[in-house]
C-alpha cells in the first residue's frame, strides 16, 4: 500500500489532496519519553484579561534576531479575527480571547533555513528541539468561558475548494480508509462544496479529528498553577500520547471542557512531515521536498478547534457549515519566507495594514517555484502510469 500511495503522490497536482497528506501525517506517534513531576511554573491565568509572562520566559536569550522577521525566517501567522502578527520562537507566549474562551499561544519551531544553527541548538527553544525529530511544536492554553457544549474537534482547514481529479480522489480514499482503521469513525474528512456546481452555503475543504490528534495534555485544576507555555520543562508534564496511545484516547475522549480548569495541549505529530518554515512537505517522497502550495493551494492554512452545532440541519446533512461552527480556535499560518498575497495579508491582519513590507515570496512567485517541482516529477509520473 506504501508504494501505490508513493507512486500516486508522484503523479499528483491538485491541491486539495494535502489536506489528507496532513491528516494522515496526524496518526504519526512519537517517540515515547519519560514524564516527571511539575516543578512549580509560574502562573498564566488570572482576573485579567491578559496575564504578562513570567520573566523567566526570556532568561534564556534576549537576541532579538529571533524577532526579526527580516533577518530570520520564522514561521509566521495571526489569529483570526486578527490581534496582530504572530511570529514563532517568541520567547513568551501570545495571549488571545474571544466570547468562548481565553488562553495563550506559542508557536516554536526549528531555524531550518539555517541548517549550522539548527545543528548547534543555538536558538530560542534549541534545548527543547535539540535531538528530536520534530520541527515544530504549538503549545495552546486555554480557560472556557462557559461549558462546551458537544464533541470539540481539532485539525486542518483551507480557505477555498480545489477540484480533484481522478488520482487525487483514488489517494483520498486510500488515506482515509486507512486512517479509520487506526482512528474510527470520529475522524472526519471533505474536500468542500464545488461553488460552481452547488448551491450556497458551501463547506470549506476540512480534516477534523478528535482532540486525542494532540500529542500532549494537562489539565490544571482551579486555583493551581498552569505551566508557562514557554517553560524549559515543558515535556515533563501531563500525558503524552506516545507513552500510552489508548490510555490517551480514553482519558481526551473522558474530557470535561467547563469554566475553572486551566487546559494545556501540545501538538507536533505531523511536523516530521511539514516543514513550515521552508513551507515543504518531507518524507512524503523519499528524497523529495515538495512545495506545500501544490497541496494547500496557497498559504494560509488554518489550525482550528470548534464544535458543531447541528440544530436545525436537514436530516442527512452532516457537513461542517461555516454558520454550524463554534470556533474556539483559529489560527492562520504561514512561512515569513513564502507568504499570502498582499491582498490576502490585509485581509489577515487589517490593523497592520497587511505587512506587506515584509520580505518574502509571495504567491504569485511561489507558483513559479510550484511549476518547477510538477516539471521535475512529470517524468517520474509517465513511467509510473
Amino acid at each position: 500500500m506504501a508504494d501505490a500511495l508513493q507512486r500516486e503522490l508522484l503523479a499528483l497536482v491538485p491541491p486539495a489532496v494535502g489536506i489528507v497528506v496532513t491528516g494522515l501525517a496526524l496518526a504519526w506517534i512519537a517517540v515515547p519519553r519519560k514524564l516527571g513531576p511539575r516543578n512549580g511554573p509560574d502562573p498564566r491565568f488570572g482576573p485579567s484579561k491578559c496575564v504578562p509572562q513570567s520573566p523567566r520566559s526570556t532568561s534564556h536569550s534576549d537576541d532579538e534576531e529571533e524577532l526579526d522577521p527580516g533577518r530570520l525566517t520564522n514561521i509566521h501567522g495571526t489569529l483570526i479575527p486578527s490581534e496582530g502578527l504572530i511570529i514563532g520562537n517568541s520567547p513568551k507566549a501570545y495571549p488571545f480571547e474571544n466570547e468562548l474562551c481565553k488562553g495563550y499561544l506559542l508557536p516554536m519551531h526549528k531555524p531550518t533555513k539555517n541548517a549550522d544553527r539548527m545543528a548547534s541548538g543555538q536558538y530560542l527553544h534549541g534545548g527543547h528541539f535539540h535531538g528530536r525529530k520534530r520541527l515544530w511544536e504549538f503549545r495552546l492554553q486555554f480557560q472556557f468561558k462557559r461549558a462546551v457544549q458537544g464533541n470539540m474537534l481539532f485539525g486542518v482547514e483551507l480557505d477555498d475548494y480545489v477540484p480533484l481529479n481522478p488520482t487525487a480522489k483514488r489517494l483520498m480514499g486510500m488515506t482515509v480508509s486507512a486512517l479509520r482503521q487506526v482512528v474510527g469513525s470520529d475522524l472526519y474528512h471533505s474536500v468542500g462544496d464545488d461553488p460552481a456546481s452547488s448551491p450556497a452555503p458551501h463547506e470549506k475543504p476540512v480534516f477534523m479529528m478528535p482532540l486525542w490528534a494532540f500529542d500532549q495534555f494537562l489539565v490544571t485544576p482551579e486555583g493551581e498553577e498552569p505551566p508557562d507555555l514557554a517553560d524549559p520543562d515543558f515535556s515533563r508534564y501531563g500525558m503524552l500520547r506516545a507513552d500510552d496511545r489508548r490510555a490517551f484516547a480514553q482519558e481526551m475522549g473522558a474530557l470535561k471542557l467547563v469554566p475553572g480548569p486551566t487546559y494545556t495541549f501540545g501538538f507536533w505529530g505531523i511536523s516530521q512531515f511539514l516543514d513550515c518554515v521552508s513551507w515543504e512537505l518531507t518524507k512524503i517522497i523519499p528524497f523529495k521536498h515538495i512545495d506545500f502550495n501544490l497541496f494547500c493551494g496557497a498559504p494560509p492554512v488554518h489550525l482550528v478547534m470548534y464544535t458543531l452545532d447541528m440544530n436545525g440541519a436537514p436530516e442527512g446533512d452532516n457537513r461542517h457549515l461555516e454558520a454550524r461552527k463554534n470556533y474556539y480556535f483559529r489560527f492562520a499560518l504561514w512561512s515569513s519566507l513564502y507568504k499570502p498575497s498582499k491582498a490576502k495579508l490585509r485581509e489577515l491582519l487589517p490593523t497592520t495594514g497587511g505587512l506587506g513590507s515584509l520580505r518574502g515570496r509571495s504567491n504569485a512567485e511561489s507558483v513559479g517555484r510550484r511549476g518547477l517541482v510538477e516539471r521535475m516529477f512529470a517524468c517520474c509520473a509517465c513511467k509510473n502510469f
